[in-house]
């Protein structure tokens, strides 16, 4: 019975993935655009349809592009807008960039 209890605890403590199927996300402004959620606990974020990278701000309650910065996935401040072409300024995120720090975070 003891050795049951610690194998189901233990596996209450690894991360899962999230749910990939395609979903609606809603901006501030009332717009939507789809995406999947991908990643686990360690690492998650929102690719869009065109493969955009984003995360939600709290604050402004805004899907972003996101950057790396120091090695961790950040927001850009750029606000996502899909009736918009991406702007020059905005630092997309390659999938090989983000396979990189996938990597270095599940060892």
């Amino acid at each position: 019975m003891k050795m049951l209890l610690i194998i189901l605890l233990s596996t209450l403590l690894f991360a899962t993935a999230t749910r990939t199927n395609i979903q609606s996300f809603t901006q501030s402004d009332g717009s939507s655009f789809l995406g999947r959620l991908q990643g686990d606990a360690f690492l998650h974020w929102i690719e869009t349809k065109d493969g955009s990278i984003l995360l939600f701000n709290k604050k402004t309650e805004n899907f972003e592009y996101a950057t790396i910065k120091n090695g961790d996935l950040t927001l850009s401040g750029n606000i996502y807008n899909t009736s918009k072409l991406r702007s020059l300024h905005v630092n997309t995120i390659s999938k090989d960039n983000l396979q990189e720090l996938w990597k270095q975070r599940h060892p």
